[in-house]
């Protein structure tokens, strides 16, 4: 893709004149068909009756969700059933403002729960098909039946009580399978002021 890019970046050059002919026409195009093409390949628009399952992983550093969807006919809910039925939807990061370095490791994967949540809101509202999945087994008990009286922690409290208008089911993935969530937690992208869940 690089390859096909580099006239347009010639043209940017200060001082080049810039001549839209048919050669750089025919660049465009085919550039344009390459990216459709990768992104077909790879990334779906989402679809409100697909099941839909919202990975989510918080490092010291970073908080990052992937939200794929399911589009194999395999039977039943286990996320990534097969190589390629689950497709990639949406993906976001972050890095976590220097107040959250000392964030118990349930009280950051909260946050990582409630930032994807709020991130991915437009898919994820009125979704009567999503699973989060998260590498850690404490948040299944925070998120599952727990009413807010009974959470002591008030960041836990609070963190919980922004998922109330989501539907949505806790399930744990093994560290193994959960890499693709980790790399973006490891490895954030957008300031820690661009949430305002902090």
């Amino acid at each position: 893709m690089a390859d096909k890019m580099l006239p347009f970046r010639q043209l940017l050059k200060p001082g080049t004149p810039f001549f839209w002919d048919e050669h750089i026409n025919k660049l465009f195009e085919e550039s344009k068909a390459a990216l459709i093409s990768e992104i077909e390949e790879g990334v779906r628009i989402f679809d409100k009756s697909k099941l839909t399952c919202l990975a989510t992983d918080w490092s010291k550093t970073g908080i990052g969700f992937w939200l794929f969807q399911k589009h194999c006919s395999c039977k039943g809910s286990e996320q990534f059933c097969c190589n390629t039925g689950w497709r990639i939807t949406f993906v976001g990061s972050r890095f976590t403002h220097p107040i959250k370095f000392r964030y118990a490791p349930l009280e950051g994967e909260a946050l990582a729960v409630v930032d994807a949540l709020d991130k991915a809101r437009h898919c994820e509202l009125g979704c009567d098909h999503l699973i989060m999945a998260v590498d850690h087994k404490p948040p299944l008990k925070i998120f599952s039946d727990v009413s807010l009286e009974d959470i002591s922690n008030s960041c836990l409290r609070n963190l919980k009580e922004k998922t109330s208008r989501y539907h949505f089911r806790m399930m744990h993935v093994d560290g193994v399978k959960h890499h693709a969530a980790d790399g973006v937690s490891r490895h954030p992208t957008a300031d820690p002021e661009s949430s305002h869940q902090e």
